[in-house]
């Protein structure tokens, strides 16, 4: 299992950071947030949103205050995938940063609005507000940590579009704002995220200086942790383990026992956070996924399968939503079924993984509802505010209007009549604008379910080729099992001709079974062209339940083949063929005069 672990966990550096950088709040709303960091470095969220409604319910006068706790409060919302009430806290954060006296608490509220857009996907909305978040802070390095994650928001954006020059001239602002700082925990962060930038150059050009770099920066961040470990988020830690393993797993040029011992080592440190719970569980997936690709490396297949097992049962125990990484290790374990030759076992895992991909897709069905339900609101907000700006310029231009009007009285009803005929003109220019802004709106909304459509219709095909797949797989096994049987049959014969010393018989046998195969050959590729209903079919019309053999006959008929030919391949008398056509007759309610032989050919 190739493990591609993402270097830019934005939610924990936005959370862990956001005490340091409070410099123009009060001393209870600096200690609140400092009790939260904490909280959060524990996975106690919901702990910390107690904490935070607390301040809030204290805080009501202090807009910058305000404007740090509700966009600490929408950075947690996100955490626990609540989107709408994530942006609700947003909204109240810029209202109270618009109102807050200090550019920092503005700065911060951006912050958390670049934040959710990069949660919802939307790179461009991400540059805009970190630029705008930058633009408060300007030249000032009073507030380090929050120009920090300015920056480091700006690199996750540029890194979606993979421009190399703007992630690495952002990503060297944040080492640069993470030494002035004097903090381990961004410190440890900005390695991590040079050690992606330089993996993904080297997954670009495969050129070694880049691979070797990307581990240099890896190391880096590891010692900082070894130095102070009690400054550096778990989190951090354990995604640094699993990429310093991986890089063993896929480009160290040591021999297979050496890099095994080396990545198994890091591993362990992984596991030792994990067994805390100091860290989502998920990661529980990559960290057997590559202890299970070595063991396939060692040609341990029965290793491998048990190192999935393990991580899949403890992703599992608790509330378990990793859908997707469930998919993923059930795909692996059906590939590793296939490889030892247990084909049923392989379909069982095939099975599950396609539940776990509806299950994902259900999850990000509520996520793409989420997601419209806040594109609708932001938009009814902008219409909103848009309103109000041209009612407040419409009053505006009434006033001058009404002091023409009064001026017009003086001079005569002619400038009054002016005056009415160009407000009317300017009524009927608004309604129409405001009739084409509505139009665009709904044209916008239109295309987006459009889209909406289209990946389900997306998904769903791939629910079907997995079907289609798992069918054949089905038939595959019934023409391999006539083979085997036929083969363990002669087996048999040759072994009972020995024993009595008869070589002319086995010689004979020899001749009938060479004549056999292209038969055999035949009769197998006509198996895998039956209908993948077939057998479905002709469990509903039967009146009596079906067994394996009884299928098999069917399916021999079908292909209309002959009593002696059916005979031959199952090594029974043609009587005993006849027998079993009039016991299947019964099993299907036919009648001693239908014709079973023409009843199978469609058994619709």
């Amino acid at each position: 299992m190739k493990n591609r672990i993402s270097i830019v966990y934005l939610m924990l550096l936005l959370l862990n950071a956001m005490y340091v950088s409070a410099q123009h709040i009060s001393d209870q709303t600096a200690y609140t947030l400092e009790r939260i960091e904490k909280l959060l470095l524990k996975n106690q969220s919901l702990d910390a949103l107690d904490s935070l409604e607390n301040a809030i319910a204290v805080q009501q006068k202090c807009s910058d205050d305000l404007a740090y706790l509700y966009a600490y409060q929408s950075g947690i919302y996100i955490s626990l995938d609540s989107l709408l009430l994530s942006k609700r806290a947003l909204d109240l954060s810029m209202e109270n940063a618009a109102k807050a006296k200090s550019n920092e608490a503005k700065a911060v509220a951006y912050r958390a609005k670049a934040f959710l857009n990069n949660y919802l996907n939307s790179p461009d909305e991400v540059v805009k507000d970190a630029i705008q978040g930058l633009k408060y802070l300007g030249e000032s390095n009073k507030d380090l940590i929050t120009k920090y994650f300015l920056n480091y928001l700006l690199y996750s954006a540029y890194s979606k579009w993979n421009d190399e020059k703007k992630m690495e001239n952002y990503i060297r602002q944040c080492e640069k704002y993470a030494v002035l700082a004097k903090n381990d925990n961004l410190l440890a962060n900005v390695n991590n995220g040079l050690s992606s930038m330089f993996l993904a150059r080297y997954r670009a050009a495969k050129k070694r200086d880049d691979i070797d770099s990307s581990f240099h920066y890896l190391e880096k961040s590891f010692a900082i942790h070894t130095q102070s470990p009690e400054n550096v988020s778990a989190t951090t830690f354990v995604i640094t383990c699993i990429n310093l393993a991986n890089y063993f797993l896929e480009f160290s040029d040591n021999n297979l026992l050496e890099r095994k011992k080396k990545a198994f080592f890091y591993l362990a440190h992984a596991e030792e956070e994990l067994k805390n719970n100091s860290v989502n569980a998920d990661k529980w997936v990559s960290i057997f996924g590559i202890k299970s690709d070595f063991a396939l490396k060692e040609n341990n297949i029965p290793l491998a399968e048990q190192y999935l097992l393990q991580g899949l049962t403890l992703i599992q125990q608790n509330n378990n939503t990793f859908f997707k990484q469930e998919y993923t290790v059930y795909k692996h374990l059906a590939d590793i079924a296939v490889k030892k030759g247990d084909l049923q076992s392989a379909l069982n895992y095939q099975r599950k993984a396609e539940n776990s991909l509806k299950q994902t897709f259900d999850q990000l069905q509520i996520f793409n509802a989420q997601k419209l339900e806040i594109q609708y609101e932001t938009e009814k907000k902008n219409q909103q505010l848009k309103l109000l700006n041209e009612r407040a310029e419409l009053r505006k231009q009434q006033t001058y209007l009404y002091g023409g009007i009064a001026l017009a009285l003086v001079i005569g009803l002619g400038f009054m009549f002016l005056s009415y005929h160009f407000k009317l003109r300017y009524s009927i220019e608004r309604e129409k604008k405001l009739a084409q802004e509505k139009e665009d709106a709904e044209r916008s909304a239109a295309m987006q379910m459009q889209l909406e459509k289209e990946e389900q219709a997306r998904l769903k095909a791939e629910q079907e080729l997995l079907e289609l797949q798992r069918q054949q797989l089905q038939k595959e096994a019934l023409a391999n099992s006539l083979i085997i049987e036929h083969k363990n049959d002669m087996f048999k014969q040759i072994q009972t001709k020995l024993k009595e010393g008869d070589a002319r018989n086995i010689q004979k046998l020899l001749k009938e079974e060479m004549l056999m195969n292209t038969d055999f050959e035949d009769i197998r590729w006509q198996i895998q062209q039956l209908h993948p209903n077939f057998f479905h079919q002709l469990s509903e019309k039967a009146v009596q339940k079906l067994t394996p053999l009884d299928l098999k006959y069917c399916a021999y008929i079908h292909l209309q083949m002959s009593t002696k030919q059916i005979a031959q391949v199952l090594h029974v008398e043609a009587q005993s063929v006849r027998m079993f056509k009039y016991r299947l007759k019964q099993k299907f309610g036919l009648s001693k005069e239908s014709n079973l032989e023409i009843f199978l050919q469609d058994p619709r």
